[in-house]
């Protein structure tokens, strides 16, 4: 998944039909994609102001969560699949494009879709190739991201019938769609760039597989392991995202999959830069993925995925410039010799690279240096030298003889002049490039001494170190652990690094290909840093502790569900003061902790005190998070203290309303032991607030107020008093 998406994807149960699922029926594909015609026509009028609750509730079609068969021919090869995590080689899912047989006779609007298959090696889809006949019993069912809600089939069976030409099919049922427009797929709403799915089209380009030639590359964004990038084909004011579903276009999943049985790409792919004209296919996909903000809601838009290499053709180009490297952290007053490939499309020719950069320590504007011609293909200037400690970015332009120029991707370093030999050269920022740390995107040599803080043995996917006793801000980073030998160590561990590769991945930053040696073995951990969550909610704080062991004591828990209306993802919200401004995220990523679709919310309920939770402090699709290791040794038991208990006489205090069950009305007793601000305020059990019945300064005392809940609906409530940081919670009982 990609990092400026706001939020992660899950199965959207809520808002499908409630109709038992039917005996198994034979239908096309276009009536499974067959959304209303009213709920299209009010997607359509909303616009820009299109809610999205309301949008999830109008993506379930009607024959959602019905058991269904489909006689397809695949499309897409499924051992390029590469969205499902791997566990030893093979991904816990394949993703797998087919269109409807009855598209020869029928046409091919509303005939594609996608099969999503956790049992693929049971199924048999696995052994199905382009061009294969197949009859599917499945289940189709929505699955949502922030803005997005991708229909797909799920099999329960899959029969291979033979090759398409076996069935007389015409090769015609294998080709894309053409189409002429990115403004047939996704429609502008706004003056500022806005766009949306072009919502009369979705039922035709939902799960479609399409071409659009003379197509323009708008923007890419290349920081991270999956590229970012969108084609237009009207200057951007309409654009279609990518989506990086295919093996052949992602650059995370070397290490984990099957090489001899998936086509797992070793090359890095790049998308081409921008200006650069491409001929382009692949699959229509509705997934909520949004990396450069331009739909409203967010995620709102349709977006592409080419498979194979072939799906993209590059047929002009701009000239090409990389971002400049550097081999090693420069010391201080020492020139900085950088170096960036550039290159002319095979038509043109290359006329001049200039280097661009400012530093930390200037006022004045950007400075510029011609870049000489190594003779190689790469240019080379000297930035001068700097004083210990200063940022600098740099970036090159490449010039063609037809006037076109290209502006690179910018590096960011520091000078440093004993090399990186503490985390906090790797994460302090400049604030020039955000979050990110200085070295992003570079392989260096450091002698960096550090503690292993958390066990990879039951993590399995980040690795946090330490090197700093005190536990000062910005002394922990996460390592990927990709590399074989970290699943060796063991929490307390101390390691010395002398090389590694330093990334920004989903705005975290990671070491990752490193080169080590245990320096001891069995220490302690480092402490755990108590802190509450109000401190957190300032970015610069939170981003200063991220790859660092945090503890919050006491915590309310605020939410099973924080992506509400969608998800739940295996995420839920606790909070140290009990409000849910001041609430941090709880993520289940390691291997420890496998909360499946919908069960996050059986396991902790609303308002429930817990002990303590720990873990390391993270930050993905948008969110700052805690990343336990395991429920079992970093999540607290639940105490309930401050939700059915009496405080003691004079104390802080909540009484148990009277009646109780009540109907309508109810009284709530209180008392406040000091002088202060007090809030008292009523939540439903997915904890929103229905009414405030105190808020402002109260004297020392017991106080009496009575709640009048004809408005409300029968059921369960919870109602919380709070003074300072003193936190109660009690339930009570509507009956009507």
């Amino acid at each position: 998944m990609k990092p400026n998406a706001t939020v992660v994807l899950g199965l959207l149960m809520s808002v499908l039909m409630a109709t038992p699922a039917l005996a198994q029926m034979d239908v096309s594909i276009r009536e499974i994609n067959a959304y209303p015609q009213a709920s299209i026509d009010e997607l359509d009028a909303a616009g820009a102001t299109l809610d999205p609750t309301r949008l999830a509730e109008l993506m379930a079609p009607a024959l959602a969560g019905q058991q269904l068969r489909i006689t397809a021919v695949v499309l897409s090869n499924p051992r390029t699949s590469g969205l499902g995590n791997p566990t030893d080689g093979f991904p816990s899912r394949i993703h797998v494009y087919v269109r409807d047989t009855s598209a020869v006779s029928m046409g091919n609007e509303g005939m594609g879709i996608q099969l999503v298959d956790g049992a693929y090696q049971t199924t048999g889809l696995l052994n199905a190739a382009p061009g294969d006949v197949i009859q599917v019993v499945g289940i189709p069912n929505v699955f949502t991201g922030s803005g997005g809600a991708s229909l797909q089939f799920e099999p329960e069976s899959v029969e291979l019938l033979g090759p398409y030409t076996d069935f007389n099919l015409p090769d015609a049922i294998l080709d894309p769609v053409s189409v002429s427009a990115t403004a047939d797929v996704n429609k502008s709403v706004g003056a500022n760039g806005e766009v949306q799915t072009n919502w009369p089209n979705l039922n035709s380009y939902n799960g479609q597989y399409i071409r659009i030639e003379g197509a323009t590359i708008q923007v890419r964004d290349i920081s991270s392991d999956r590229p970012n990038w969108l084609i237009t084909t009207d200057g951007g004011t309409t654009v279609i995202n990518f989506y990086d579903m295919s093996l052949r276009y992602r650059n995370d999943r070397d290490g984990g999959y099957n090489a001899s049985e998936f086509n797992v790409s070793f090359d890095d792919f790049v998308p081409p830069p921008p200006g650069a004209k491409v001929n382009i296919q692949g699959f229509i996909v509705f997934q909520g993925d949004d990396p450069f903000n331009r739909s409203v809601p967010s995620g709102a838009l349709l977006s592409m995925a080419p498979w194979e290499d072939a799906d993209l053709i590059v047929t002009e180009s701009p000239p090409q410039a990389s971002a400049p490297t550097l081999d090693v952290v420069p010391a201080a007053a020492a020139a900085t010799t950088v170096t960036a490939t550039a290159s002319a499309d095979i038509s043109r020719t290359l006329t001049g690279v200039t280097l661009h950069y400012f530093t930390s320590a200037a006022s004045t504007d950007t400075l510029d240096l011609a870049m000489t011609d190594n003779g190689d293909g790469s240019f080379s200037a000297d930035i001068p030298g700097q004083a210990d400690g200063t940022f600098v970015k740099c970036w090159a332009t490449a010039t063609d003889n037809t006037g076109a120029s290209t502006t690179s991707e910018a590096q960011e370093y520091r000078v440093l002049t004993n090399g990186i030999d503490e985390i906090a050269d790797i994460q302090e920022v400049s604030g020039f490039s955000g979050d990110a740390s200085p070295f992003t995107g570079l392989t260096l040599d450091m002698n960096l001494t550090a503690t292993v803080q958390n066990n990879p043995a039951v993590n399995g996917r980040e690795i946090a170190i330490q090197d700093n006793a005190n536990l000062d801000p910005n002394t922990g980073v996460t390592v990927n652990p990709n590399n074989d030998l970290i699943a060796d160590l063991q929490p307390g561990d101390e390691i010395n690094i002398t090389r590694a590769r330093i990334v920004e991945d989903f705005g975290v930053t990671q070491l990752r290909d490193l080169v080590y040696t245990t320096v001891t073995e069995g220490g302690s951990i480092l402490p755990y840093k108590q802190v509450t969550t109000d401190v957190l909610q300032d970015a610069g704080v939170a981003e200063a502790h991220e790859g660092m062991l945090l503890t919050f004591d006491d915590p309310i828990v605020t939410s099973t569900n924080p992506d509400d209306p969608f998800g739940p993802f295996g995420e839920w919200a606790v909070s140290s003061d009990g409000t849910p401004e001041n609430a941090v995220r709880v993520d289940d990523r390691s291997n420890g902790i496998s909360f499946t679709d919908g069960d996050a919310g059986t396991v902790f309920s609303v308002w429930e005190r817990l002990d303590f939770i720990r873990g390391v402090w993270w930050f993905s699709f948008s969110n700052y998070k805690l990343m336990p290791d395991d429920l079992a040794n970093d999540v607290g038991a639940v105490l309930n203290v401050g939700t059915e208990e009496e405080g003691l006489p004079g104390s802080f205090a909540l009484g148990q309303n009277y009646p109780n069950p009540f109907n309508p009305a109810t009284s709530i007793e209180y008392t406040v032991p000091s002088a202060g601000n007090v809030t008292l305020e009523v939540f439903d059990m997915m904890g929103r607030s229905v009414a405030v019945l105190v808020d402002g300064e109260r004297a020392v005392g017991t106080y009496t107020i009575r709640f009048d809940a004809k408005s409300l609906a029968s059921g369960l409530y919870l109602y919380r008093l709070t003074a300072g940081s003193n936190v109660q919670v009690k339930k009570m009982m509507l009956l009507r």
